[in-house]
C-alpha cells in the first residue's frame, strides 16, 4: 500500500515564522550576491567584446587600402572566434564561483518546497499551532462536545480576541465532525484567522522557490551562450530573483 515515504523527509526544516523569515532573507541575500557575480562576468566579457572589436579594426586600418575587404572579413571572423573561446573559458573559469551561490541557493529553495508541502492552507497551518501544549489540549477537551452555539460563541471569541490556541482547537475539533455536523466552514473559519499569514509565508517561500529558479535560469542561459544573455537576461532575472525571494514578485508566478 503506498504511503509517505519517511526517510525523505527533512528533519532540519523547522516549520516557524522565523525559520520561514530566515529562508527567505538568506535566499535574497545568495541571489543578490549571484547578481553582483554575474554583472562581473558580464563587465570581464563587455570589456573582451570591445577590445578584440578594436583590434579587428586596427588590423583592417594598417592594412592596404586595396586588400582592405579581405582583412575585414579575416578580422571579423577572428574577431568572433576570438569572443567564443573568451565565452567558454570564462564560463569554465566561474563554474565554481557560480556554484558556491547556486547550490545552497537550491538546498534553500528544496527546504521551501517542502515547507509548501505543510502550508496548503490557513487550515492545515493553523490546525499545528500549539501542538501538544496543555492549553490547547484543554480548549479542545472543553469543545469536543460542545454544541453549534457554543462551537460558534469559541469561534467568534477566538477571533475578536486573537486567541490562536483556541482557534487551532477549534479546527481539530470541528474538523474531526462530519460535514454534515458541523456548524460552520473549518476554511471559512480559518481564513479569517489565519488567512493573512498563511499568506505572508507562502509568498515568501514561493518567493524563495523562484528565486533559484530565476537565477538558475539566467545561469543555464549564460552557460547556452543565448543572444548575448550577460547584457539582457542576467540582469533582468537576478534583479527578479532578488525581489522574488523577498516574497515581494508572488503576482508574478500567478500570472505565468
Amino acid at each position: 500500500m503506498p504511503g509517505v515515504n519517511f526517510k525523505t523527509i527533512p528533519t532540519d526544516v523547522p516549520l516557524t515564522v522565523e525559520n520561514i523569515d530566515r529562508l527567505a532573507a538568506r535566499a535574497s541575500e545568495l541571489a543578490t550576491a549571484f547578481a553582483a557575480r554575474i554583472r562581473s562576468i558580464q563587465t570581464q566579457f563587455t570589456e573582451a567584446r570591445e577590445r578584440y572589436s578594436r583590434e579587428a579594426q586596427e588590423i583592417v586600418r594598417d592594412t592596404e587600402p586595396g586588400g582592405r575587404a579581405v582583412a575585414k572579413q579575416f578580422a571579423k571572423r577572428q574577431q568572433a572566434s576570438r569572443l567564443a573561446k573568451f565565452r567558454i573559458t570564462i564560463a569554465e573559469s566561474s563554474h565554481n564561483s557560480r556554484e558556491e551561490l547556486l547550490r545552497p541557493l537550491a538546498k534553500l529553495a528544496a527546504d521551501a518546497a517542502f515547507l509548501m508541502t505543510l502550508c496548503n492552507s490557513p487550515a492545515q497551518m493553523l490546525g499545528r499551532v500549539a501542538l501538544g501544549e496543555n492549553k490547547r489540549t484543554q480548549y479542545q477537551t472543553q469543545l469536543e462536545g460542545a454544541g453549534p452555539v457554543e462551537l460558534e460563541t469559541a469561534a467568534v471569541t477566538a477571533i475578536a480576541t486573537g486567541d490562536v490556541v483556541l482557534a487551532a482547537a477549534i479546527v481539530t475539533v470541528v474538523d474531526r465532525r462530519p460535514l454534515d455536523r458541523r456548524p460552520f466552514s473549518v476554511a471559512a473559519f480559518a481564513e479569517r484567522m489565519w488567512g493573512e499569514q498563511h499568506s505572508n509565508i507562502t509568498a515568501k517561500l514561493k518567493g524563495v522557490m523562484l528565486a533559484q529558479r530565476t537565477a538558475l535560469a539566467a545561469n543555464n542561459e549564460f552557460v547556452r551562450g543565448k543572444a548575448d544573455p550577460l547584457m539582457n537576461l542576467s540582469n533582468q532575472l537576478a534583479a527578479r530573483a532578488i525581489a522574488e525571494a523577498s516574497g515581494d514578485d508572488d503576482n508574478e508566478e500567478d500570472e505565468a
